[in-house]
């Protein structure tokens, strides 16, 4: 597995768009080509791939100077748990690292709130749900 960031716009940009699509939207009846995007284009998109072919994604934007905010955490159906995530989520902190952030917010869904809590984001706020994905999601963060 290689990890590669990802411009915003590119050939590699759509297959995460289909990828996070197909895992995360059509089982909800949503089309993720109908929410507002355009904030990756300055932020950080990064996928893990195993040879050309796309295994999950990750997407991370700036909130302000000392929080960032992972917008999109994405792994294949077929290879989840199989470290993918874990993969994308440290590149995705090493990168907020790098920026100078300080902690990393993240809206998880609940049925993801242990594998978040295992990598040390702690929970915070209610139980609601997204507007973009209607069912139950958390706050959580992370002090980097």
């Amino acid at each position: 597995m290689q990890l590669k960031t990802i411009d915003y716009g590119s050939d590699r940009y759509q297959e995460t768009l289909d990828l996070r699509n197909r895992v995360m939207k059509q089982p909800l009846n949503l089309d993720i080509r109908d929410e507002d995007l355009s904030g990756e284009e300055s932020g950080y998109v990064v996928g893990a791939f195993d040879g050309e072919q796309l295994l999950g994604m990750g997407s991370l934007s700036y909130v302000n100077d000392t929080c960032a905010k992972v917008d999109y955490l994405c792994v294949d159906t077929e290879i989840q748990a199989s470290g993918v995530g874990s993969n994308l989520l440290m590149a995705m902190e090493t990168e907020a690292k790098y920026q100078k952030r300080a902690e990393v917010v993240l809206e998880a869904r609940v049925s993801a709130q242990k594998f978040y809590e295992k990598k040390g984001y702690k929970p915070f706020g209610d139980v609601y749900l997204l507007d973009n994905a209607p069912i139950e999601h958390i706050w959580m963060i992370k002090t980097l």
